[in-house]
C-alpha cells in the first residue's frame, strides 16, 4: 500500500492527537491517583448544587454544622458572585482541608445569609493493603485498558494515516478512556480541554460506530442507494450533542443554563441517547448484512472476525457489569479473578478492530479461534510444567535449608545447583518446547522456510535458465500453494514471460512488460517486492496501460518479487493469490526475497556462462573466418615476382593485424611492359581486405585493355570504388607502367606517399626524387581528376614505393622513423638487389622501433635498375 504524499503531515496530526489523548488520560490518572491512595490531602466536597439553578439538595456533615440549609440558592463564593462550576473548583475542589470556604447563599424565604464551611478530608487516613489492591485493580481496569485501548488506534493510524477509517478507528478506541472517568480538581483552561474533550467522546463515541460500519470493509449497499438515509440519524444526534456543549459551557463559566433552556436540553439528552443507541443497532444491522452480501470472501472474513471480537470484546463487561447485577448477583471485591476475565476479554475488541483494518487479508474466524485457543493452551501447558519442575527442584533443594536451624557448609553447595537447575529450565528447556511448539502450531511456515533454504541450495547448481525457472516455480507452487507463478526476463528494453506454471504459458505467449511501463518504473523506485491488492490498489496499477494490466490480471498477480542482477533489475518474480486466500505473511516475503535474489545470481551465472560459450564459438568463427581472409589476401599479392633481365623486383608486406588493407602488386603488360601498383585502404582487418581486394580487381580488369591514358583509367577506379564502398572507405593508390627498354616510367599517384627514386650522379652524390600525388584517394570523391606522369628511370636507379606504415614506424615514445630514416636504409644496400633494399628497410625499421607495437601495416615494394655495364 502505497502511502499518501501527505503521510508526513498525517502523522504530524497524529502526535498532536497523541499528546491530546494523553494529556487527557495523565490529567485522570494524576487525580485519580491522589484521590485514592492519599484522600487525607484533598477536601470532599461539603454539598451538593444543582449547576443550573445553584440550589442545595444534599449536605455533608460540616456544611449543616455551618448551618447551610438544603434547598437554598448559593449566591456567593468567598464573597464573589457566584459564576460557574470553573469558580467552584477554584475555591473548593483546589484548596486543603482545614481551610473555609464562605458561602452566601439565598433562603426559601427571600432572606440572605453566609455561612463559612470548614473543609476536611475525603477521608482522614490514607487506605489500608487491601484497599490499595482493590484501588490498583481499579487502576488497571478502567485506565490502563482504555489507555491501551487508545495506543492500538495510534499505531493503526501510523500504520496507516492516509486511511479514513484508520482514523475512524482510533476515534472510536478512545471513547473508553472517558467512560470511567470524569474531569474535577481541574481549573483555568485545563478544566475547559478536558470537559469539552470528555464531552466529545461522550456524545459522539457511540454515533462513530455508524460510518464505521457503513464504509468498513466497504461501502453498505444501502448507503450507495440511499446515501442521505445515515443523516436522519446523526444530524439530529449533532445538533443534540451540540447543545450538551453549551450547556456545559453555561454551567462552566455563566452560572449555568437559562431556565428557559433546562427542559429543552433534558429532552434533546434523552434524545441523543435514544439515536446513540440507535447507532450502535444499526451498525449491528450494517455488519450483519455485509457478512451475507459483502463483494469478497476476504470482506466477509473480515466482518465475522469483527462481529466475533465485538461480541466477546463488548459482551463480557455488559455481561459482568450489567446482566449478572440484574440476575441478582453482583461481583465483589473478592471476584477479583472475574474482574480480570473480562478485562482480558474486552481486549479482543481493539484487537480484532486493528487487526481487520490493517491487514491486507484476514484469516476465517474459526481459523483464528481454533488456533489461538489450542496455542494458548499449548503454552500454558508448558508454562505449567515449568512451574512444577521449579516447585520440586524448590522442595528438594531449598525447603531443606529454610527450615533447618543450622546450615552446614557443605549444604550451601545447594543454592547454586538451584539457581543452575532453574537457569537451564529457564533457557534450554522453554527455548527447545517453545521451538517445539511453534514447529507444531505453525508447520506450514517452518516447512515453507525449510524448503526456501533447500530451494536456494539447489538454484545455484542450475546452468540452464528454463529449467531452473520451472523448477523454482513448481516448489514454490507446492509449498506456498500459489497456482499461479511467472518469470519475466529482461530482453533489452522489455520484460518477456519466461517461464510459468503449467496452464499459464499459452494463454500469455508472448506478454512482455516494457521497461518504461508502470510496474517496472514502480518495482525500479521501490527497490522490494509489491503487493497488488484489486480491492485497494495503489496508483501504479491504475496509470498502467490496459495490456500491461491484462498480463497483470491474467497472472492474478499479488506479489511481484524483483529479481536484481549487478547492474540493475534483470527479471520479476510474479506470484497469484494463495488457495487459502491468506495474505503474504512477512516471513513468506522474507523467503521469497532470498530466493529471489540467489535466483537473480543463478540467472546471471547461467546468461555468463552461455555468452562466453557463445563468445568463444564466435571468436572461433572469426578466427576461422580471418585465417581464411588471411590465406585469400595472400593470394591476392603476388605469389611470384616477374625475374626480369634488366634489373630485380622485390616487395613485403606486414600487416598489423591478420588481415591488413595495404596492396602492392606487379604484372606482366604487353610489349614486355610491367604493371605496378601499390595501395593504402583507409582502416584495417577485414573490411580493409575487402576494399583492397576490390581494388586490385578493379585494377587488372581495366589493365585488360591496356589503356593508354592512365589518369582517366583511374578516374574510372575512382568511380567504382565509390559506388562499391561505404562514404568512410577510401584508398591511397599508386599505378605505372615501366617500359624497360625505353625506360620510362608512367604513372599516376591517387593520394599515396610519394615513391622515391635514388640514383647516383657523376660524382657519386645521392640523389633522390619525388613522384608527388597529382590527385585525391580512390572511393571519398563522386568526381575525381587525375593527371599522369613521366619520368625516365636510369641504370641503377633504385625505385622505392611503400605505405606510411613504414615511414610512421614509432617507437614506445612515439617518435616517427621517417622517410629519411628509410631511404638511409635503402642507399645503404643501393649497390645490391632489389631484395637486398627491401630487407635492410624492414631490418632497419624493427631496430628503430625497438619491439614497439605495430600500429599501422607496413608495405614495401623495390624495382632496381641493373647499373651501366
Amino acid at each position: 500500500m502505497t502511502t499518501s504524499p501527505y503521510a508526513t503531515l498525517l502523522r504530524l496530526l497524529l502526535a498532536l492527537t497523541m499528546l491530546t489523548g494523553l494529556s487527557f488520560w495523565g490529567g485522570s490518572v494524576r487525580n485519580g491517583f491522589g484521590d485514592r491512595f492519599h484522600p487525607e490531602q484533598f477536601t470532599r466536597t461539603p454539598f451538593g448544587m444543582d449547576p443550573d439553578t445553584h440550589e442545595v439538595y444534599w449536605l455533608q456533615p460540616e456544611a449543616r454544622a455551618a448551618g447551610l440549609p438544603e434547598h437554598s440558592r448559593v449566591e456567593l463564593l468567598n464573597g464573589v458572585a457566584y459564576t460557574g462550576l470553573e469558580q467552584w473548583n477554584a475555591d473548593i475542589a483546589d484548596v486543603f482541608p482545614g481551610e473555609s470556604v464562605q458561602v452566601g447563599y439565598l433562603r426559601t424565604d427571600g432572606s440572605r445569609h453566609s455561612a463559612s464551611i470548614r473543609l476536611v478530608a475525603r477521608r482522614a487516613a490514607p487506605p489500608g493493603s487491601h484497599e490499595r489492591a482493590l484501588l490498583w485493580q481499579r487502576l488497571v481496569l478502567f485506565e490502563l485498558l482504555p489507555l491501551f485501548c487508545m495506543f492500538v488506534g495510534y499505531w493503526v493510524v501510523f500504520v496507516k494515516p492516509d486511511e479514513p477509517i484508520a482514523w475512524l478507528l482510533l476515534a472510536l478506541l478512545s471513547v473508553p478512556i472517558v467512560l470511567y472517568v470524569r474531569p474535577d480538581r481541574d481549573s483555568g483552561a485545563w478544566l475547559y480541554f478536558r470537559e469539552f474533550y470528555y464531552l466529545a467522546f461522550q456524545s459522539f463515541g457511540p454515533a462513530l460506530l455508524l460510518p464505521f460500519g457503513i464504509y468498513f470493509p466497504e461501502r453498505s449497499r444501502i448507503d450507495r442507494r440511499a446515501p442521505w438515509l445515515k443523516w436522519v440519524v446523526l444530524a439530529p444526534l449533532t445538533a443534540c450533542a451540540s447543545l450538551g456543549f453549551y450547556q456545559t459551557y453555561a454551567r462552566l463559566a455563566l452560572g449555568g443554563v437559562p431556565p428557559a433552556w433546562i427542559a429543552f436540553i433534558h429532552w434533546a439528552s434523552h434524545i441523543a441517547n435514544w439515536l446513540s443507541l440507535l447507532c450502535v443497532l444499526l451498525y449491528l444491522l450494517l455488519v450483519a448484512d455485509k457478512v451475507r452480501t459483502a463483494s469478497s470472501q476476504d470482506a466477509r472474513r473480515r466482518l465475522r472476525v469483527l462481529l466475533t471480537g465485538t461480541a466477546i470484546g463488548l459482551g463480557a463487561p455488559l455481561f459482568v457489569l450489567q446482566l449478572m447485577p440484574a440476575l441478582g448477583y453482583s461481583p465483589n471485591h473478592n471476584d477479583l479473578w472475574l474482574r480480570y476475565l473480562t478485562g482480558i476479554l474486552f481486549l479482543l475488541l481493539p484487537f480484532t478492530l486493528a487487526y481487520t483494518v490493517v491487514v491486507q487479508r484476514a484469516m476465517d474466524v474459526r481459523f483464528l479461534l481454533r488456533l489461538g485457543t489450542r496455542y494458548a493452551l499449548a503454552r500454558a501447558s508448558i508454562w505449567a510444567v515449568q512451574a512444577l519442575l521449579l516447585a520440586i527442584l524448590s522442595y528438594r533443594l531449598l525447603v531443606p535449608l529454610a527450615t533447618e536451624t543450622q546450615i552446614e557448609r557443605s549444604e550451601l553447595v545447594q543454592i547454586p545447583i538451584f539457581l543452575v537447575l532453574a537457569l537451564g529450565l529457564r533457557v534450554l528447556f522453554r527455548r527447545r518446547t517453545q521451538d517445539w511448539l511453534d514447529r507444531r502450531f505453525f508447520r506450514e511456515a517452518y516447512d515453507s522456510e525449510r524448503v526456501f533454504k533447500e530451494l536456494s541450495d539447489d538454484v545455484r547448481r542450475f546452468t540452464e535458465i528454463e529449467p531452473m525457472l520451472q523448477t523454482v516455480s513448481q516448489r514454490v507452487s507446492d509449498t506456498l500453494h500459489v497456482a499461479q507463478i511467472g518469470f519475466f526476463l529482461r530482453e533489452g528494453a522489455s520484460y518477456r514471460l519466461a517461464g510459468s506454471t503449467s496452464g499459464l504459458a499459452g494463454s500469455l505467449q508472448g506478454a512482455v512488460f516494457e521497461e518504461r511501463s508502470s510496474t517496472i518504473r514502480n518495482l525500479m523506485r521501490a527497490q522490494g517486492p509489491v503487493r497488488l491488492f484489486r480491492e485497494d490498489a495503489d496508483a501504479w496499477y491504475f496509470l498502467a496501460e490496459p495490456d500491461e494490466r491484462h498480463v497483470l490480471d491474467e497472472l492474478g498477480v499479488e506479489l511481484l518479487l524483483p529479481i536484481a542482477g549487478r547492474n540493475g533489475l534483470i527479471g520479476i518474480m510474479t506470484l497469484g493469490g494463495k488457495q487459502s486466500e491468506a495474505a503474504y505473511t512477512r516471513s513468506d516475503i522474507r523467503m521469497l526475497q532470498v530466493l529471489a535474489t540467489q535466483t537473480g545470481m543463478a540467472i546471471e551465472v547461467s546468461q555468463l556462462a552461455h555468452s562466453l560459450a557463445s563468445a568463444a564459438a564466435q571468436r572461433e568463427r572469426m578466427n576461422r573466418e580471418m585465417e581464411i581472409a588471411r590465406e585469400v589476401q595472400e593470394r591476392l599479392f603476388p605469389q611470384t615476382l616477374p625475374q626480369v633481365s634488366w634489373g630485380s623486383i622485390a616487395g613485403a608486406c606486414r600487416p598489423a593485424q591478420e588481415v591488413g588493407g595495404d596492396y602492392y602488386d606487379v604484372f606482366a603488360l604487353p610489349h614486355g611492359r610491367l604493371g605496378i601498383a601499390i595501395g593504402d585502404v583507409s582502416g584495417k582487418g577485414i573490411s580493409a581486405a575487402l576494399l583492397m581486394a576490390s581494388l586490385r580487381a578493379s585494377l587488372r580488369s581495366l589493365m585488360l585493355d591496356d589503356p593508354r591514358n592512365l589518369a582517366r583509367m583511374m578516374g574510372k577506379i575512382n568511380d567504382l570504388v565509390y559506388e562499391a564502398s561505404a562514404a568512410s572507405k577510401y584508398a591511397s593508390l599508386f599505378f605505372c607502367v615501366l617500359d624497360p627498354a625505353e625506360g620510362s616510367l608512367r604513372c599516376v599517384n591517387a593520394g599515396h606517399n610519394p615513391p622515391v627514386v635514388l640514383r647516383r650522379d657523376a660524382t657519386g652524390a645521392w640523389r633522390e626524387s619525388r613522384i608527388e600525388a597529382d590527385g585525391p584517394v580512390v572511393g571519398l570523391l563522386p568526381i575525381a581528376r587525375y593527371t599522369e606522369q613521366s619520368i625516365q628511370l636510369a641504370p641503377g636507379d633504385l625505385l622505392l614505393l611503400y605505405t606510411d606504415g613504414i615511414s610512421e614506424a614509432m617507437t614506445a615514445e612515439d617518435v616517427e622513423w621517417g622517410e629519411d630514416g628509410m631511404i638511409a636504409a635503402a642507399a645503404h644496400t643501393f649497390d645490391g638487389t632489389a631484395k637486398a633494399a627491401v630487407d635492410s628497410i624492414l631490418n632497419a625499421a624493427d631496430r628503430f622501433t625497438a619491439g614497439a607495437p605495430q600500429h599501422d601495416d607496413m608495405t614495401v615494394l623495390a624495382l632496381k635498375m641493373n647499373a651501366a655495364a
